[in-house]
């Protein structure tokens, strides 16, 4: 988190860099923990492999949970899992992150590329905080992109380790993701 808020203040400005860190995420952390929750009991109901959460942001930052059939590793190069599902519902979505974002789009500009690294790795650490707010441990892989990645870079697995252990790991893998930017 700590790379993807300089990388915001040298591309986008401290100012903008500021406004995003300053936005409250509890609500928006509530919401992916219930759409979580349920995901995580209709994944268990139908033998699910995996889940994906999905955000547009192009559509105010609008949320969809997606459980698989299937499920490819990151190394088997093929994502055609996560468009094969079997149950999906609505997400949370998030008009903060989607206002600042519309401001100056994807990658217009030096702004507009420190503004959606930073939205994202926020987003992504809000998924994060919500599956340390599970009571339960998870063993089914969870995958979260923004509408149309690609490819599907930020895989969350979470095994029968404690969910403390997994989120680690996924923080400090979403860290070398955003030094490689």
């Amino acid at each position: 988190m700590k790379r993807s808020i300089l990388i915001c203040n040298q591309l986008a400005g401290t100012e903008r860099a500021n406004k995003i860190r300053q936005i409250d995420l509890k609500d928006y952390i509530k919401e992916l923990k219930m759409g979580l929750e349920q995901s995580i009991k209709i994944a268990i109901e139908l033998d699910s492999k995996a889940i994906y959460f999905e955000y547009d942001l192009d559509h105010n930052w609008e949320g969809a949970f997606y459980i698989c059939e299937e499920y490819n590793s990151l190394e088997e190069c093929d994502e055609d899992w996560a468009c094969n599902w079997t149950d999906d519902f609505g997400g949370p979505s998030f008009k903060q992150f989607a206002e600042i974002y519309e401001e100056n789009g994807f990658d217009r500009s030096n702004l507009a590329i420190g503004t959606t690294i930073y939205l994202v790795a926020r987003t992504v650490i809000s998924c994060i905080r919500a599956l340390n707010e599970l009571p339960n441990q998870i063993t089914i892989p969870l995958s979260i992109a923004f509408h149309d990645q690609d490819p599907i870079l930020l895989k969350l697995k979470f095994y029968v380790l404690c969910l403390h252990t997994g989120a680690l790991i996924t923080i400090s893998m979403l860290i070398s993701i955003f030094q490689n930017l």
